[in-house]
């Protein structure tokens, strides 16, 4: 914890982000329209149905100043935020960032659109081979959920002149 105190918060920034965001919460509050009429809508419906709250909270909680925003490239999400974190840091614009994504997108609604888009693999009688991207016999893929962050920083080796 004692590094933590040592941080500099005004160059410390967070790049969470997700491909679907609260779509929990937004599924939540389309029925909650329908079935109750619009007051019924919890107050939060916006905030935690936006990309960015994840970024937003953490970054909140932290009391980083720095950077923060979200990025929403589908499955290319946590990718795009290492990459973009780790040009913060070599602009000389941050001195640390966390950066990475989250998904969880397994509700009726989400697992509704990608069956409808014929995206999911259709081996549900054999799960040992249904998850195979690389195969030339894939028939799409395996819905899961998950999160991953990493922290980065400059050490005083930093090419802060070099992009990647």
């Amino acid at each position: 914890m004692d590094t933590y105190f040592q941080i500099d918060k005004e160059r410390a920034g967070v790049l969470v982000g997700t491909g679907m965001g609260g779509l929990t919460v937004f599924s939540d509050g389309v029925q909650a329209l329908i079935e109750r009429g619009h007051r019924k809508i919890t107050p939060f419906f916006i905030p935690y149905a936006i990309t960015n709250m994840g970024s937003a909270l953490l970054a909140i909680d932290l009391g980083f100043m720095g950077p923060n925003y979200s990025i929403s490239t589908a499955c290319a999400t946590s990718n795009y935020c290492f990459y973009a974190a780790a040009n913060h840091i070599r602009r000389g614009e941050a001195d640390l960032m966390i950066a990475g994504g989250t998904e969880a997108a397994i509700i009726p609604i989400g697992l509704g659109g990608f069956v409808a888009c014929r995206a999911l693999s259709q081996r549900n009688d054999d799960p040992q081979t249904a998850s195979r991207p690389w195969d030339k016999d894939r028939d799409g893929f395996v819905m899961g959920e998950g999160a991953g962050v990493l922290v980065d920083t400059c050490t005083m080796n930093c090419l802060v002149d070099q992009p990647l």
